[in-house]
């Protein structure tokens, strides 16, 4: 089994710490409907990831996708402690999905009931065998009002559970697409995440400088959250601009640690554009005191994508959705653990009088 190796929270993982080798077991799970859809399409690219594996209860989200674990409802309610009690059913088969694995990757989008529900689950089992866990969580957009209780509750059950989170706000892309038909924002949504993802989960190319997990998981701080972004301009200095303004509406950057650049641009992206971005982004974040690691891509197009990446943070705006948690003190917390619903027989219980 894995451990911290002396390692008090707060501080990141060093390379001594965790190295990556082509006889590591890492694995990647996709949670959910888009947690299926992002890690389904992130498998197509050569990644630090050995192989992907897909959980969820809509058949529709495991069609044509090898290596999928379907888990049934028997119920009608679609909330996430129905879909985690359906979970704990088939814990042992989600216990050899994760079996081995060094590094458990898990994406899920945390709008949804299955999502919501099951990724916990994962990340639980995964520890439990002794992985080191990395959860992407997806966040719904301000208008899934319905959906933001649900998911802030989750990404703090996660964030107790990974060692590191990535959390990504939906908000970010349905503002800028908004003008687009709304299936396609999704699908596009998509598409965005799996390229920012694929580049810091190590996938190459001739054109690349790549960034690769190592330097993904190092930049993470261990016990703290991690925000993405990514922009796309014309100018890379208002990339990167824009990338960090949507981090800084989510939480205070004076607690930043450690941040990662990846720039994608055309064949012609000079050495002082990418030398100029990094220093943007170190005078942006504690005017220079954060570690910046970088990469680069020259197989993109007349604009500029910046995929920002900022760790450090001990709170984000996107957990203020749990009114619970900010009326109790974290010592007088009720229960640690996620509510969970089981469909259980009670025959053999006799009625009293």
């Amino acid at each position: 089994m894995l451990r911290d190796q002396g390692l008090s929270r707060g501080h990141t993982l060093t390379l001594k710490h965790f190295i990556f080798d082509e006889a590591s077991n890492i694995i990647g799970v996709g949670v959910g409907t888009a947690g299926c859809r992002v890690a389904s399409k992130i498998s197509e690219f050569k990644t630090g990831i050995h192989r992907f594996y897909y959980v969820s209860c809509d058949e529709n989200d495991l069609k044509g996708l090898s290596d999928s674990l379907y888990i049934p409802l028997t119920s009608l309610r679609r909330e996430p402690a129905v879909v985690r009690g359906a979970g704990v059913k088939h814990l042992n088969k989600i216990r050899e999905v994760v079996k081995g694995a060094k590094l458990t990757v898990i994406v899920s989008g945390l709008g949804g009931a299955t999502g919501s529900g099951l990724a916990p689950l994962v990340a639980e089992a995964a520890k439990e065998q002794g992985s080191l866990v990395l959860a992407v969580a997806i966040m719904p957009s301000n208008f899934e009002c319905s959906k933001l209780f649900y998911a802030s509750i989750t990404l703090r059950h996660l964030s107790r559970t990974c060692d590191h989170i990535l959390v990504i706000d939906n908000n970010d892309f349905t503002q800028i697409l908004s003008d687009k038909p709304i299936l396609h924002v999704y699908e596009e949504i998509n598409e965005r995440l799996a390229f920012a993802l694929s580049r810091l989960l190590g996938a190459f190319e001739k054109e690349d400088y790549a960034v690769g997990l190592e330097k993904t998981v190092t930049t993470s701080i261990k016990d703290r959250f991690t925000l993405l972004a990514l922009s796309d301009r014309v100018d890379m200095l208002e990339a990167v601009s824009e990338a960090v303004a949507s981090i800084y509406k989510k939480a205070d950057l004076n607690e930043a640690e450690s941040a990662l650049l990846y720039l994608s641009g055309s064949k012609n992206l000079l050495a002082g554009e990418v030398e100029d971005s990094v220093k943007h982004l170190t005078t942006l974040l504690k005017e220079g005191s954060v570690r910046v690691e970088y990469g680069f891509s020259t197989s993109g197009y007349s604009k500029v994508t910046s995929v920002v990446l900022v760790s450090g943070f001990k709170r984000i705006k996107l957990t203020n959705y749990d009114v619970l948690e900010s009326i109790f003190e974290p010592e007088r917390r009720l229960d640690s653990g996620p509510e969970c619903a089981l469909d259980l027989s009670f025959n053999n219980i006799t009625q009293l009088e």
